[in-house]
């Protein structure tokens, strides 16, 4: 059975969780929609696209994850949101999202939230969050990118005042702070924390991988007798839950080495996955932009075109990288706004979906975090398990047989993944 459980608001972020517990010698699978759970598998846990949600389908798709995922005898149960922490009141909740796991799991008491990943530049330090971008920590509001971010630009970057806002209270959760590792009373602290009833939530900071530990030990010493320890973290907490119950050394990536020509497909505006497409289409990728009229309405006859388009290309041999937008400046970027990550999502995933029921590839990257949950679901994926490590947070994944990329190699790349080459690194044209 299980030890460890995770509900993951994205796909992307879920691979992350697949990766770090297949790195330090963990068998981890994820299912998509109301697959029914593996059994032998050291971590197993749902994925949807919670995080592109709000409302009644945000709390649907929540709860029903969080009910089948209670029925396994867990240790740590871990609500997976991005190492970057975006979110709304509105869109994508983490504050509902922890109000839902205390409807589930009504005994627990207050939830540690501890989103930082070190290994992957994501920092908290007195609450305040940090990300790495192009080699410079930013706080998250100052933050080039995700104090943009198309659907949840984040505007503040004190963890407490965010949760306070989401949560829809005026009390501003309790923290535990850096130097409670330092002085020795982050134990007291975790406990007293714990104990405060009156709270839903509490943030707790930390910016180097011996914290990360020290949560995961905290966790894994609670004894609650009413279901698992819960936790509102990122992958930098799987991979802490990971060490420790592993002996094994962790995991290196291997050369990648694909079939044949590979169909990356993007819905991301991020400019780090801008910078990844122009890399690919600059070393000789067919460039194929969806048309901006496409991503304002559905059109069979252009989206005939672009499959013809990309049939094309890869029956000629050649990589191809499909993208919705290069970067927020791209016209069609503006154009299209509000995006619509299940239109856009179900867009992509369909092109890639019948690329491989067409045996024209069998090596496919989805780029995008808010989106990938649905081009996935487009794919008629229902279950996930790592095939080989790959870039941090972005493994090489395998698909059930019975979803039209069964026996691909998957690569799952949120926004702000990977270096800017990781597309020709997937296609074997670079060491890893």
């Amino acid at each position: 059975m299980p030890a460890f459980g995770f509900v993951a608001d994205d796909l992307t972020g879920a691979a992350d969780v697949l990766a770090q517990s297949h790195r330090y010698g963990l068998e981890a699978a994820l299912v998509i929609g109301d697959a029914p759970l593996p059994k032998d598998t050291d971590v197993v846990g749902f994925a949807g696209p919670a995080r592109s949600l709000s409302g009644t389908a945000f709390d649907d798709l929540v709860i029903r994850d969080l009910a089948g995922i209670a029925a396994l005898n867990l240790d740590v149960l871990l609500y997976k949101v991005c190492s970057t922490f975006d979110s709304s009141t509105t869109v994508g909740s983490i504050g509902r999202g922890i109000q839902l796991l205390h409807q589930q799991f009504p005994l627990h008491g207050p939830v540690p939230v501890a989103p930082a990943q070190p290994a992957f530049g994501r920092y908290t330090a007195f609450s305040n969050h940090y990300a790495t971008y192009a080699g410079q920590i930013y706080r998250l509001d100052r933050h080039p990118v995700m104090s943009r971010h198309p659907s949840t630009p984040m505007a503040e970057a004190d963890l407490r005042q965010v949760l306070a806002e989401q949560l829809g209270g005026t009390q501003v959760p309790g923290a535990i702070h850096l130097p409670a590792y330092q002085d020795g009373t982050f134990k007291d602290s975790w406990a007293e924390r714990r104990r405060d009833l009156a709270a839903q939530a509490f943030v707790v900071d930390a910016v180097d991988e011996h914290q990360m530990d020290a949560i995961a030990e905290a966790l894994t010493r609670e004894e609650h007798g009413h279901g698992p320890s819960i936790i509102v973290g990122s992958g930098g907490i799987m991979a802490a839950l990971a060490r420790s119950i592993s002996d094994q050394a962790p995991r290196t990536p291997g050369p990648q080495k694909p079939s044949g020509p590979v169909l990356a497909v993007s819905a991301s505006a991020s400019s780090t996955t801008a910078e990844q497409i122009n890399d690919a289409i600059s070393n000789g990728w067919e460039d194929v932009p969806v048309p901006a009229e496409l991503l304002q309405r559905d059109d069979t006859a252009l989206v005939a075109a672009l499959d013809e388009r990309v049939s094309a290309a890869l029956r000629a041999g050649r990589n191809v990288v499909v993208h919705t937008t290069r970067g927020a400046a791209d016209p069609r970027y503006g154009a299209s706004t509000p995006v619509d990550a299940g239109y856009v999502g179900t867009l992509i995933g369909g092109i890639a979906a019948r690329m491989a029921n067409a045996g024209l590839t069998r090596d496919i990257a989805v780029c995008g975090g808010d989106t990938s949950s649905h081009a996935l679901i487009a794919m008629g994926v229902r279950q996930l398990r790592v095939s080989d490590q790959f870039v941090t947070a972005g493994p090489i994944l395998r698909a059930d047989g019975a979803s039209a990329v069964g026996g691909s190699r998957l690569l799952l790349k949120g926004g702000q993944v990977g270096p800017t080459d990781i597309l020709r690194r997937f296609a074997g044209q670079l060491p890893s």
